[in-house]
């Protein structure tokens, strides 16, 4: 053969080799799913005293950052300055802008609360004028629900934020199944409604294992389980994060519910400081945003 043929085939041969090469697509990387996290947390008796604690508020604010939603509970102010405070103070903090939505001050007697959401506006959109505060018309609830829906990527979904009264704990829990099917009856599509906040549901207030109570039923899945200690100086699990079945198998990232310990993360030693805080730690749980919406 030429040995001109034979420099021109291996030519050739070695272009298909390096083609082949480059064609050949690099295997696909393991995709870390996109979620965010969504938690619940009752800051004792929330007002001026405490907004006025450098140290306390250097604490909370640190804590607001960890979560891409937070339910904040049990903001007692009449001056309604403390959640503007709070945000305020939160955003002076490196990282993403945070936002908040208020409820009105309720409850039954002088001593009322309002809840507030928190949100980091770069990881998630609040749907204008979804909140309110569910039309309590029996007066089931000391403290009616605040309900508030978000958007995160493919993920839309509607919180219920509650703090239960403590000796009508039983009853205001089961209640919680009738404003889950009011908001159905509102909005057919919405299937993903996650309830979260201080249920009071241990202790003395209820009994943990109870099978009978409504939101006991199997369309609900409790993800803060009995075992978990959400509060500061006892072992109970007061603290709640309740999901409809449809979010449970579909966004809820299995196993990621947790109590945030911010003594342990923060290296907080001394009780008393910790009480300072608050007599309970926050409640989470991770959702993946980067799944088709499903309802």
């Amino acid at each position: 053969m030429d040995r001109r043929a034979i420099v021109v085939l291996i030519l050739i041969g070695g272009a298909a080799v390096i083609y082949g090469f480059i064609i050949q697509p690099p295997p696909e990387p393991d995709v870390e799913p996109e979620t965010i996290t969504i938690a619940a947390f009752n800051i004792q008796i929330f007002g001026r005293t405490k907004r006025q604690k450098d140290h306390v508020m250097d604490v909370l604010t640190d804590i607001a950052r960890e979560f891409d939603v937070v339910l904040v509970q049990e903001i007692r102010d009449s001056s309604q300055e403390t959640a503007p405070t709070y945000l305020e103070q939160i955003n002076q903090k490196p990282g993403p802008t945070y936002a908040y939505i208020r409820s009105p001050r309720l409850g039954r007697t002088t001593s009322k609360e309002a809840y507030a959401y928190f949100y980091n506006t770069e990881s998630v959109e609040f749907i204008q004028g979804s909140d309110h505060v569910y039309q309590d018309t029996d007066d089931a609830f000391e403290r009616e629900p605040y309900i508030a829906s978000f958007r995160s990527g493919g993920f839309d979904f509607t919180l219920v934020g509650i703090h239960i009264k403590p000796d009508d704990a039983d009853n205001e829990i089961g209640n919680l199944t009738l404003v889950v099917f009011s908001i159905q009856e509102d909005n057919p599509g919405e299937g993903d409604i996650i309830i979260l906040g201080d249920l009071n549901a241990d202790g003395g207030y209820y009994d943990e294992d109870e099978a009978t109570n409504p939101l006991a039923d199997p369309s609900f899945h409790w993800t803060v389980t009995n075992e978990m200690d959400t509060m500061t100086k006892t072992d109970w699990t007061y603290d709640r994060i309740i999901m409809t079945a449809s979010t449970h198998g579909h966004e809820y990232v299995q196993g990621s519910t947790g109590v945030f310990y911010f003594d342990q993360e923060y290296g907080i030693a001394d009780e008393e400081q910790v009480w300072e805080v608050s007599d309970h730690y926050p409640v989470y749980a991770e959702f993946d945003t980067s799944l088709a919406d499903d309802d």
